[in-house]
């Protein structure tokens, strides 16, 4: 009959945390600044920012599949590597989507863009809208609701209660793009975001 384990001793035995590791663009500190509302060391995951200056979508993932082999990344077991990024409004930036997102289903990483910026998902909190967007009227219009706001500060204080507005309001949003034939991830799908595919995955996460 073999040993039995006592009780002590199972309790010690912990559950594996997944890693999520995130890729941004180049110095953006709003992303970093976001994501880092979400791992306070009691969640069954810990997160990441992979490291990189890059601002090219493809660099990106090329950098992204070097920092999964250096921080021991194990896709395979419940870890995930996300590569975030803004497509903005410049329709010559499509070329360089697409080989991203070749090599990034070659490398299970998981593509988020947001159409044309990051400022949108931040909007979804509040407002839904399917009007085409630049950066500067993304902003504009969240101003009308934190007029203090600003890149590069921590906002999530201000919007933590509204996610799941916003997580509807972003499938509502892809859904549209979709039924007007338009490639999600691409600069044509303006505006939408898939920002609400990370929370998502964060909040059922911890519920697991």
């Amino acid at each position: 009959m073999g040993r039995k384990i006592s009780n002590d001793r199972v309790r010690k035995i912990r559950k594996r945390k997944n890693k999520i590791l995130i890729a941004v663009e180049g110095t953006n500190k709003t992303e970093k600044i976001y994501f880092s509302n979400f791992d306070d060391g009691k969640k069954p995951y810990t997160i990441t920012i992979a490291k990189g200056n890059d601002t090219d979508p493809l660099g990106m993932i090329k950098l992204l599949s070097k920092e999964i082999d250096k921080r021991d990344i194990d896709l395979s077991n419940g870890d995930i590597a996300f590569c975030v990024f803004d497509t903005d409004v410049n329709t010559k930036k499509n070329k360089i989507i697409k080989d991203a997102i070749n090599l990034a289903k070659e490398k299970g990483i998981r593509i988020i863009t947001s159409t044309p910026c990051i400022e949108l998902w931040f909007l979804l909190h509040f407002e839904y809208t399917t009007a085409r967007l630049s950066n500067n009227s993304v902003i504009k219009r969240l101003k009308k609701y934190l007029p203090k706001y600003e890149k590069n500060i921590n906002i999530f204080p201000d919007i933590k209660d509204k996610v799941y507005e916003a997580i509807d309001r972003a499938k509502r949003l892809e859904s549209f793009q979709l039924q007007n034939n338009k490639i999600i991830s691409m600069v044509e799908a303006n505006p939408n975001t898939e920002m609400y595919k990370i929370v998502e995955e964060l909040i059922m996460q911890e519920k697991r």
